[in-house]
């Protein structure tokens, strides 16, 4: 009686499993499309809706796919280039993207081959591609007999856009180079700076303290979950983005100005050092993420929204950490979308900005003042470049205040004659891969 009055299952009706299957597909395919447009990955996962709906695995699945064609696309892309006779392109283009999430659920997560192969058809006749799902099932059932082989002809190298991948050759060499691209195709491990006692954290998050200073975990999941977060006991920030603050030394008591301040990691062990802190970003949005997260850590300092160009100190400063905004190149690993991304017309525009920045707040400080200059670029533009070029102009007002190697710690191996730091990241495999960083430490004289 019961199968009787049951509702007859339509033909096309995907099994529970199966929705499951291509919605998390679904939402990885919206957030390329949205990269693919001009967005930030981490900006489109937060406008992403629908991927809170989904339980903890399928969450951790989307964005590993996301990230994963993102860091291994000009991999992918080689391996499918022979395979199609005429690529998708204008109204199709984003098709694409949906081969591309297929391949890599292939070759690198090894994903069921029914389930990939299945779901990538879905997901373009879904899409409205369905004049291509024909020739979406052929790849990717000749990517299931041909694609390892052809994958291991590939290496991380070809993930790198031509132009920084010149660029790398040239100023760090090709095995540099060869080593900065396989470090960037693994994901980062999550560093924590802890508000106090790093030595009791370390042993509450099960990590491990590699500088003194940072706890290191490997976790794939949402960090506010993991314990003392909710009671503002630590913060996330890489390993080598928490050195230029202590470059400042002893700042208790001090007045110091964290410039291009959000989202806050720096601004928070300015405090917890004891510094009279003002932090300045020029963006709303920027901004309240900043009082929110200091809000959770319990720390205070006195906000300014304003274009640091244009800002105006009540009285000279003791000191200054400049963290400018740059290419973002060191941080592959953690935003892999960078790599196509970032174009080379980007350096020019960030490097004007960065020397604006420089050079105005070097006029904030008090005689003998310091000012820390750091950007998580791998580009000596702007890096080594900047600085010689501040130095340049400063009249000999303006020195370096070399970076010693107690103050530099475990990075002490890429300080440079000149006293700066020029992090790599592959340098630091030993310990899990570093974010690339270039800090310097400059004195204003009078």
């Amino acid at each position: 009686m019961g199968k009787a009055n049951a509702k007859p299952k339509t033909a096309n009706q995907p099994k529970p499993d199966t929705q499951s299957i291509l919605k998390s597909r679904q939402i990885c395919y919206e957030l390329l499309c949205a990269v693919e447009a001009g967005s930030q990955l981490d900006h489109a996962l937060k406008a992403q809706e629908d991927i809170s709906k989904l339980d903890d695995r399928d969450r951790r699945f989307v964005r590993l796919l996301a990230t994963t064609c993102l860091r291994r696309r000009g991999q992918i892309e080689k391996v499918i280039a022979p395979m199609i006779s005429r690529r998708p392109f204008g109204a199709q283009a984003n098709a694409n993207l949906i081969l591309l999430m297929g391949a890599v659920q292939l070759l690198i997560l090894k994903t069921g081959a029914h389930a990939a192969v299945d779901s990538t058809v879905e997901l373009m006749r879904q899409s409205g591609f369905d004049r291509l799902c024909g020739m979406a099932n052929a790849v990717m059932r000749r990517l299931t007999r041909e694609g390892d082989t052809r994958f291991e002809t590939t290496t991380p190298i070809d993930n790198l856009p031509d132009w920084l991948l010149q660029s790398w050759n040239e100023h760090w060499g090709q095995d540099a180079t060869s080593k900065l691209a396989e470090i960037a195709m693994n994901p980062p491990p999550l560093d924590i700076s802890a508000k106090a006692n790093p030595e009791a954290m370390a042993s509450t998050l099960e990590g491990t303290l590699i500088d003194n200073y940072t706890i290191r975990r490997a976790f794939d999941g949402d960090p506010s979950r993991l314990a003392g977060f909710a009671d503002g006991e630590w913060w996330v920030q890489d390993a080598a983005a928490a050195l230029p603050a202590r470059l400042l030394g002893d700042v208790k008591s001090k007045d110091v100005i964290d410039l291009c301040a959000a989202p806050g990691g720096k601004t928070a062990q300015l405090i917890a050092a004891g510094a009279t802190v003002t932090a300045i970003d020029s963006g709303r949005k920027r901004i309240d993420r900043l009082r929110r997260n200091l809000g959770r850590l319990g720390m205070k300092a006195s906000l300014k929204q304003v274009d640091g160009r244009q800002f105006v100190p009540d009285m000279p400063v003791d000191a200054i950490l400049l963290d400018a905004p740059c290419s973002a190149t060191g941080t592959l690993r953690r935003r892999p979308d960078i790599l196509g991304r970032r174009q080379p017309e980007d350096i020019e525009s960030l490097q004007n900005l960065q020397w604006e920045l420089a050079t105005t707040a070097l006029g904030w400080l008090k005689a003998g003042g310091q000012l820390v200059y750091a950007t998580c670029s791998l580009q000596p533009e702007e890096g080594e470049e900047m600085i010689s070029a501040i130095i340049d102009a400063g009249e000999d007002k303006v020195v370096i205040d070399p970076i010693t190697p107690d103050q530099a710690g475990i990075f002490a191996r890429s300080l440079t004659k000149e006293g700066t730091l020029r992090i790599l990241p592959h340098q630091y495999d030993d310990i899990g891969g570093v974010d690339g960083f270039f800090a310097a430490r400059l004195i204003a004289l009078v």
